[in-house]
């Protein structure tokens, strides 16, 4: 099990830099464009088509890493104050919720970039293909119920120990 975490761990971390290569092209991409329409008088035309989808990898690539690490927005005010056996009946309720989550929005996106790859979709102005950049969309919900199932047996098969002391000790 832990060669199994320690693959998955690195193969997010490696989608999560491409995530932050894919921010800092959006910086760049959005300075230029600034640049180029304030003193050029002649913005790239394809810039905002290019920024929202590097915005969207960006998003899509980062999301595994942030399962995988506990690193995303949790809401346990009624989960901290349940006990031993509620709070463990929460926690498996959660992970299951968030794999149904990952499952049915994997499917729903994976029908999205099919559709698109059929049609041969494009940007209209840079005309940019599109179905690369719908593709990641399944990709982070498939590895992001992978990460969910893992953390999930190894949160029910490892002991009962709390979301951060078992943070500090899976990472």
């Amino acid at each position: 099990m832990k060669a199994v975490f320690q693959l998955l761990e690195g193969i997010t971390r490696l989608l999560m830099y491409t995530g932050a290569l894919a921010g800092i092209l959006l910086t760049c991409f959005v300075v230029l464009s600034s640049v180029m329409r304030y003193l050029v008088r002649a913005p790239f035309p394809f810039t905002e088509e290019l920024v929202g989808l590097l915005f969207s990898a960006m998003i899509f690539l980062t999301l595994p890493y942030c399962t995988i690490k506990k690193s995303h927005v949790c809401v346990t005010l009624v989960r901290d104050m349940l006990g031993g056996t509620l709070r463990r009946i929460a926690d498996l309720a959660a992970a299951l919720f968030m794999i149904a989550f990952a499952v049915i929005f994997g499917i729903l996106s994976y029908d999205f970039a099919a559709f698109s790859y059929d049609l041969g979709s494009v940007t209209e102005m840079g005309e940019i293909i599109l179905f690369p950049w719908m593709g990641l969309m399944p990709l982070a919900c498939v590895l992001m119920a992978v990460v969910a199932v893992v953390l999930m047996v190894r949160q029910q098969f490892g002991g009962s120990a709390s979301r951060e002391h078992q943070q500090e000790s899976d990472f």
